[in-house]
């Protein structure tokens, strides 16, 4: 059953998501029999994507979340992971998909064609590790930008936090290139879940908040 989440930043979203999937989520066994909690199809909206509130029970703090931001724009992958996003959106498939959708907005205000994709068929369906990330995709309307980005599979307990501030930095980046401000962001995760090792910590963080 899918959820919908509106939320006025990235710090209160994570937070009312942490705290439907402790107190709503099924559990399930991942593909390698970790249990987990899980919400399936859950839609966030981000109203005020610039509010930079970082709660003091974030998994995620300062330089390892600035490191992790300028990563989702770096094309490379020379560390040897077998992917990045960074890597996927600006380099991997010889295009940079980012600059490509920033043409087709500049082009046209109105473009429904503005999606950056990190998913290989050829590649992936032969491999266990995938991205989770699988679209980002823009629109512009009155001169705002508006951006949506889906993924297959999301970790609540540790990497959603930094996902939101990660894709932000993508936004402001396509925002600047096509002299618009970013307003709004949907965050569809259709797998959303916290995995066992982090319940506690969970339960600890909605105790406090």
């Amino acid at each position: 059953m899918a959820k919908f989440i509106r939320s006025s930043s990235i710090a209160q979203a994570w937070l009312t998501c942490v705290k439907k999937i402790m107190q709503e989520g099924h559990e399930v066994k991942d593909e390698r029999g970790t249990l987990t909690k899980e919400l399936q199809n859950v839609v966030v909206e981000i109203t005020n994507p610039d509010d930079d509130t970082i709660p003091e029970c974030s998994p995620w703090h300062d330089d390892r979340l600035e490191t992790y931001k300028e990563e989702l724009l770096d094309p490379e992958n020379d560390q040897g992971f077998i992917y990045t996003y960074g890597n996927r959106l600006r380099k991997y498939f010889d295009v940079d998909q980012l600059e490509k959708c920033i043409e087709k907005l500049n082009n046209c205000r109105e473009s429904r064609r503005a999606i950056a994709i990190t998913i290989d068929p050829v590649v992936d369906n032969q491999r266990d590790e995938i991205p989770c990330l699988q679209e980002i995709a823009f629109l512009i309307r009155d001169d705002k930008l508006y951006m949506t980005d889906f993924f297959r599979s999301n970790d609540c307990g540790g990497a959603t936090f930094p996902n939101l501030f990660g894709i932000r930095e993508v936004g402001y980046y396509v925002a600047d290139k096509t002299d618009t401000q970013l307003v709004n962001m949907v965050h569809h995760a259709m797998s959303l879940h916290i995995y066992e090792h982090d319940w506690d910590k969970c339960r600890e963080i909605l105790q406090k908040w």
